[in-house]
């Protein structure tokens, strides 16, 4: 493989390094927010929300970032912008989704916070939330795994 489709393909890798330390720290919150009191847990709490919803935008970026890098490499080496956009491998297809299952977890954040706001009972929605953040950080952990031996693949070259 090229110098520059190699490096075009390590720019993925080391964005979603990034994003994993973050959704680590952001899951973090069902520890911490739990010690907290008053005050301080409602800027905690307007902090994890602000937090959760950047991530989102973020860890969209970072799945363009990864389609507009394997388009790329798809025109240098076979002339294709589609020629490696489909996913080859389980961690191709893991990450669309993860994408969906962070986007439930943060839709499921808003819903308990509407909620809270409101003044409704909020335990349900709150608990949904954090099985889907559970089950989103184990997902982000077997598509990094996953990707970190993909990686060992991409420096290999053919």
């Amino acid at each position: 493989m090229e110098t520059i489709s190699t490096l075009l393909l390590l720019v993925h890798p080391a964005l979603a390094l990034l994003i994993v330390l973050w959704a680590v720290r952001q899951h973090g919150w069902r520890k911490a927010g739990g010690t907290l009191r008053g005050e301080a847990r409602q800027h905690a709490l307007a902090q994890h929300v602000k937090d959760g919803e950047r991530l989102l935008l973020a860890t969209v970026g970072v799945v363009v970032v990864a389609m507009l890098a394997r388009a790329a490499v798809g025109v240098l080496e076979e002339g294709r912008v589609t020629a490696m956009l489909m996913p080859q491998s389980l961690h191709g297809w893991s990450g669309p989704v993860g994408l969906w299952i962070l986007w439930t977890t943060v839709r499921h954040g808003r819903r308990t916070l509407e909620s809270m706001e409101a003044g409704a009972s909020f335990g349900h929605q709150r608990t949904v939330h954090g099985r889907a953040a559970d089950l989103m950080l184990v997902l982000v952990g077997l598509h990094a795994f996953l990707g970190f031996l993909y990686t060992f693949m991409v420096l290999g070259g053919p």
